[in-house]
């Protein structure tokens, strides 16, 4: 049997000292039924001369202004002919048999709207910290709390895209989550053992710089798609600054104590977190720490 046709589509902006890494990461693992498109968004610094040195090895690419990455990533799909498809953004990686592992998965599910997704390496392009992070099983209840699928280890068919529909170009920060959330309810999710991606967190990492305007976006998601309970956590969350940004770091807390005092390690991570020493009627601490993305 021949194998599938994969379409790859990086959007990128400004990412010029990651990109070629990005690139390499995909051709070098020699898929042979391979269409990769990089969609770049007028950048400024050296990635279009990146993209025409890697030109023979690109099915397409272009730089020009566009409606930002949802919209870039749309575009890229409209093109592709593949049938199966993923997005690997311009700062992190596939792994050496990523694409022939998908494709073994998905072979017997092309005409189905199947979504097949990994475990991720998250890195740290300052510390070099690693931290391996294994696909944690479909739920989806769970979704409607917190994405806690590792984007560039997600890959679908054709027909789960068709089925879905494009990203929703109105988000910046959680267009894939949303996308995420409406799959959910008509597709089939395959996880995989396997580590499919490198995810890179470096100083300009969005997800990490967006602020509150992320958080107003993530709202906006949970009030499309999640319960009562899960939307008030998130406007909880979005009303009170010191309890947001004391959520990160208590899971930190939690995941470093975790090491050393197992058992013990969730009341210490509480009692050293003051925003969550008292919290309105109704917001849960677990419901919390399921939101902070506590694995």
């Amino acid at each position: 049997m021949s194998l599938p046709r994969v379409s790859v589509i990086t959007p990128s902006y400004n990412q010029g000292r990651f990109i070629e890494e990005t690139i390499r990461s995909v051709t070098e693992q020699r898929y042979p039924n391979l269409e990769f498109s990089v969609f770049d968004g007028g950048s400024s610094d050296r990635t279009v001369d990146i993209l025409k040195r890697h030109s023979a090895e690109l099915s397409f690419w272009r730089s020009e202004k566009d409606g930002g990455q949802a919209a870039a990533i749309n575009e890229g799909f409209r093109r592709a002919t593949g049938e199966i498809l993923c997005w690997l953004n311009s700062d992190d990686l596939h792994l050496a048999k990523t694409l022939s592992t998908v494709a073994d998965a998905l072979r017997e599910s092309i005409d189905q709207p199947v979504i097949f997704y990994g475990g991720c390496e998250l890195f740290d392009d300052r510390t070099r910290k690693v931290e391996m992070r294994p696909a944690l099983v479909f739920d989806p209840v769970l979704l409607e709390a917190v994405d806690f699928f590792d984007q560039p280890s997600v890959f679908w068919t054709r027909k789960a895209w068709d089925a879905v529909g494009p990203l929703d170009e109105k988000f910046h920060f959680g267009f894939d989550w949303e996308w995420l959330l409406r799959a959910s309810k008509i597709c089939r999710f395959i996880r995989s053992d396997a580590v499919l991606s490198r995810y890179r967190i470096h100083d300009a990492h969005k997800s990490g710089t967006g602020g509150e305007r992320r958080w107003l976006e993530l709202c906006d998601v949970v009030r499309r798609h999640s319960r009562p309970v899960v939307i008030s956590h998130y406007e909880f969350l979005q009303h009170n600054d010191a309890a947001r940004w004391w959520l990160n770091k208590r899971m930190r807390l939690f995941l470093g104590l975790e090491k050393v005092l197992h058992g013990f390690s969730d009341p210490v991570a509480n009692l050293l977190s003051p925003p969550f020493w008292f919290l309105p009627s109704g917001i849960q601490r677990n419901v919390l720490w399921q939101i902070s993305g506590i694995r």
